[in-house]
């Protein structure tokens, strides 16, 4: 905004790139601006992705705000989950592009004005304990299984380089009548007997009928199934449903009541997760039609 000489007094309208009005008994020019577009692919891509990574921190939140390692629980683990989701889909993005793929490929996403949400392989801890792999068999039912060479505490400490007293935290997207729920359950790698003491640790996690023999306070055992399979535990959290993500967090709280934890990524179901879904390349065409794009988690 500027004030104008004695040429231009009395100017009103628009002249150039400058508009011209009038207050308080002066001239005023302001010079005119267009704005730059707001939904160009690169803009509009950032925004889907925000939305995806606000989404999954609020349906994720009750874990994702304390495990990362070094992180405040609460504000700073959100940011840290936020910030490296981001990055992870952002990079995964612009390399199908740089290659010449399409975005079709790159889906895991509902529309920008859909209030659906739809699970993408989330980073939801980090540390460095022990990593625990993941997966799911999409030809028999569903399930997600973690490896074990034998159904005791002992085999499955062996199998993936654990302690007595860590704890693992299964998590798992289930599809349960048309939605994904998030799923939580605790099991101590700590057994105990009834009265509270401690048990060797060849004692089996789950028998053959399904049960779990060893009594721990810190356990929250909200399976719905938990088999040992030749080589491998089958698990199903909750009501039940198809299994479409999945992973194992390890942690451990010391004697100075401080938490360790690993790393841990949602693995996918390909398969479970079936073409109800819209792909990335959609979402984007589909969000040029909305005015105002909804950031909010």
């Amino acid at each position: 905004m500027a004030e104008m000489n004695q040429d231009m007094y009395g100017a009103t309208g628009k002249l150039g790139n400058r508009t011209y009005y009038q207050r308080r008994g002066k001239t005023i020019a302001r010079i005119i601006t267009t704005p730059k577009n707001p939904k160009t692919d690169g803009q509009t891509l950032q925004r889907i992705l925000q939305k995806a990574v606000n989404k999954t921190y609020s349906k994720l939140k009750t874990i994702c705000n304390h495990t990362f390692e070094g992180y405040e629980d609460g504000f700073d683990c959100m940011n840290r989950f936020k910030t490296i989701n981001l990055r992870y889909l952002r990079e995964h993005a612009m390399t199908l592009l740089e290659t010449g793929q399409g975005l079709e490929q790159f889906y895991q996403f509902a529309p920008l004005d859909s209030e659906r949400w739809s699970p993408f392989a989330a980073i939801i801890s980090q540390g460095y304990l022990p990593e625990i792999t993941v997966g799911i068999n999409a030809v028999r039912g569903n399930v997600a299984y973690v490896n074990s060479s034998g159904r005791t505490y002992a085999d499955f400490v062996k199998a993936w380089g654990l302690q007595r007293k860590d704890q693992l935290t299964f998590v798992t997207v289930q599809k349960y009548n048309g939605r994904y729920e998030v799923n939580i359950a605790h099991l101590v790698l700590d057994p105990r007997k009834a009265d509270g003491s401690g048990a060797p640790m060849s004692t089996e996690i789950v028998n053959s009928d399904g049960e779990f023999p060893c009594y721990n306070k810190d356990n929250q055992l909200d399976f719905l199934t938990f088999e040992f399979d030749t080589d491998h535990f089958n698990f199903v959290l909750g009501r039940g449903g198809d299994v479409v993500a999945a992973a194992i967090i390890v942690s451990y709280k010391n004697e100075k009541e401080e938490w360790f934890y690993s790393n841990a990524q949602l693995v996918l179901n390909l398969a479970g997760i079936g073409p109800d879904l819209c792909s990335l390349a959609k979402a984007i065409r589909c969000s040029y039609a909305k005015a105002n794009i909804d950031m909010e988690p």
